[in-house]
Parts: structure tokens; C-alpha cells; sequence
């Protein structure tokens, strides 16, 4: 074996087992977390799976509490259209209402769906719309064929390919007026590069979707698409956007919380983004064989890739080294146990 081969092989595993030295267990990080509990006081189930709370008198969060995402969509209503933000997580139960016809229990305007981002557990009522409303993303327009846009599987983080009808494309920082209420739409990137944001001014409440939300304890940073420098500059815009009385909804459980969870977590990711902030390794439901780096100030978590960011572990030529030391692994392994078994037999055959 030659001697570059032998280092890459020996470094990536003393890099890995010094990662699960210090792992720590999902409750460590989760804390007391409630599946099926209701998200807050004013919060009512509606029917087996959904429950709904009224914001205000046209504005609803739609909670899914039982399910494992914790997952929360939006209806925002005009005088004259309406919005639903987030398409469902996926597991409701069969034969239930759709996020749309939920929706239409609330609203008699009509319905535009804004997917907050392309996650499966974001997506999965989508084709129940009249088309969706996409971001202005160079990588978004080339991808759609005859006015159907397909989300893959390496952007959902699922095994389906979902094609869904384009209703329109819309630029960062322009405005949708549903008639007597504008929202400004933000293009946001960290969590993913097509992560968006809706920013009602005039009632001072931002739509965050995956963006940030205050629930299950954590910040995912560590998907493909996921940029901690890009996120620290997201968070930094979105700041200077609002202010102290500005009221967040994040798109996973608890349906709003202030600025300061906000102005918390810009002030870790400048930590991070400057190598001052310190970490340790943990597990993750949505990815539990994988050491995670996690960041930790109380009771905000920011998870992010093992030994390096995002933009490289994802990478082509880091997923081609990470293939290359894996096949090398297996046949270092291989010459081990070939070994071994060479010795046993010849210690028999004396």
C-alpha cells in the first residue's frame, strides 16, 4: 500500500474515533421534549393530527404535534389571497386532511403555497396546491422544465423525486401584496441556500421557517446546502430588518419567540465564524450514526459537520476522499481478517 494512501487511511480514523471519544447521548441535547404535546395553551387539536392556533384574526399556525419534527406551517390571509408557508411534515395519518384542505377550513381566499425550503419534512402536501411559489435562485431557474420544478433527493433528504408545478418565481427582497396585508420575501441562506423568510412589516411578525425556530433545543447547520458564513451574514441582515418587538415564527414547535433568541444566535455563529466558540460531538435523530459538532449556550444548540464546515464535507472531492478511505478501510480490514484467518488455519494444519 503506498505510504500518502496509509496517512489518509490512519488520519481519518484517529480524526473519527477522537469525534466519538467525546460524543454525548441525543437526551443530553434534546432535554425534556413531549411528542404529541401541545405547543402552547392556545394551541387546539382540530381533528386527530392537526392542531390549530389563531396568531391573530388572519394569521394561524398549524401545528403538527405528534409529529416527530415537531413541524408547524403557517396560513397567512389577505383581504384578497392567502399564503400557506410549509406543505406538512409527511406524517399524517393516513387518509387525513391535507395541509390544504386544513387550510381552506380557515380561509375562503385564494391559496398560494411559499415553501420555506425543499426538506422533506416541509414538502410533503405540496402537489395538493395549484403550483408553488419558488425563490429567484440562478440554480432554481435552470432547474425548471416546462413550468415543473423537481426536488431531489439530495435537497429533500429523502429517497423520493417530487416534481411540482411553478406558479411563480419571486426575487429576494420583494413584496407580496395579498390585499391589505404585504409580506417582503427574504432569501436567507444557512440552514439551506434556498431557505426563505417572510417578513410582515405592518404587523412586525417574521415567518422564519428552518431559518431559526425555539424548539427541540437545536440549530441545524450540518445538511448539504447548510453555510455557517453564509448564516452569520443572514442573521446579521435579518437583525437589521427588525427590531426588539419583532415577533419570530420558526417552523418547528414552540410558534413564536422573540428577538433575542435572534440576536443569540448571530452572536454564536460569530463565535464559530471567528474559531472562538467551543464544541463538543454528539448524536442526532436525523442523522444518528454521524458524530455532529454541536455548539451550546444554554438552551440555544447550533449543530454542524464533523472536523470541517459544510461547503467541504459536502463537497465533491471530500465525498470522493471520504469514498476513497472508506474502500481503503474495507480492504485494510479485509487483509487483516485474511490474515488472521491464514494464521489460525496453518496453526491447525501443524
Amino acid at each position: 500500500m503506498r505510504p500518502w494512501l496509509v496517512i489518509i487511511l490512519v488520519s481519518g480514523c484517529f480524526g473519527l474515533t477522537g469525534c466519538f471519544e467525546r460524543i454525548v447521548e441525543p437526551v443530553d441535547v434534546f432535554g425534556n421534549v413531549k411528542q404529541g404535546a401541545l405547543y402552547s395553551s392556545a394551541s387546539k387539536m382540530i381533528d386527530d393530527w392537526y392542531a390549530v392556533e389563531a396568531i391573530d384574526t388572519q394569521t394561524f399556525a398549524i401545528n403538527e404535534p405528534k409529529s416527530s419534527q415537531y413541524n408547524t406551517s403557517y396560513l397567512i390571509v389577505g383581504d384578497a389571497r392567502a399564503i400557506v408557508f410549509d406543505a406538512g411534515s409527511g406524517e399524517r395519518l393516513p387518509g387525513s386532511r391535507s395541509m390544504r384542505e386544513v387550510a381552506e377550513q380557515y380561509t375562503d381566499k385564494p391559496i398560494t403555497l411559499i415553501l420555506s425550503h425543499f426538506h422533506y419534512d416541509h414538502i410533503y402536501d405540496a402537489a395538493t396546491f395549484d403550483g408553488i411559489t419558488l425563490i429567484d435562485r440562478p440554480e432554481i431557474r435552470t432547474s425548471i422544465k416546462n413550468g415543473v420544478f423537481t426536488i431531489d433527493p439530495w435537497e429533500s433528504l429523502d429517497s423520493e423525486w417530487r416534481s411540482l408545478k411553478v406558479a411563480a418565481i419571486i426575487a429576494d427582497g420583494n413584496v407580496m401584496d395579498l390585499g391589505g396585508r404585504k409580506l417582503d420575501v427574504l432569501n436567507l441562506p444557512g440552514h439551506t441556500t434556498e431557505s426563505m423568510v417572510l417578513f410582515d412589516r405592518a404587523r412586525n411578525q417574521v415567518f422564519a421557517g428552518d431559518f431559526i425556530y425555539r424548539h427541540l433545543g437545536g440549530i441545524i447547520a450540518f445538511a448539504p446546502g447548510s453555510d455557517l458564513v453564509a448564516y452569520k451574514a443572514s442573521s446579521k441582515r435579518l437583525l437589521q430588518l427588525t427590531n426588539p418587538d419583532t415577533l419570530f415564527f420558526g417552523a418547528h414547535g414552540i410558534p413564536r419567540f422573540g428577538r433575542d433568541w435572534l440576536t443569540l444566535l448571530d452572536s454564536e455563529l460569530d463565535k464559530i465564524i471567528r474559531g472562538e466558540a467551543e464544541y463538543r460531538y454528539v448524536t442526532h435523530y436525523l442523522a444518528p450514526v454521524i458524530p455532529w459538532r454541536v455548539y451550546q449556550n444554554g438552551e440555544l444548540y447550533i449543530y454542524t459537520t464533523p472536523l470541517v464546515d459544510p461547503p467541504l464535507l459536502w463537497s465533491k472531492w471530500m465525498l470522493l476522499v471520504l469514498g476513497t478511505v472508506s474502500v481503503l478501510a474495507c480492504s485494510f480490514l479485509h487483509l487483516i481478517a485474511h490474515w488472521s484467518f491464514a494464521t489460525i488455519g496453518k496453526k491447525v494444519g501443524r
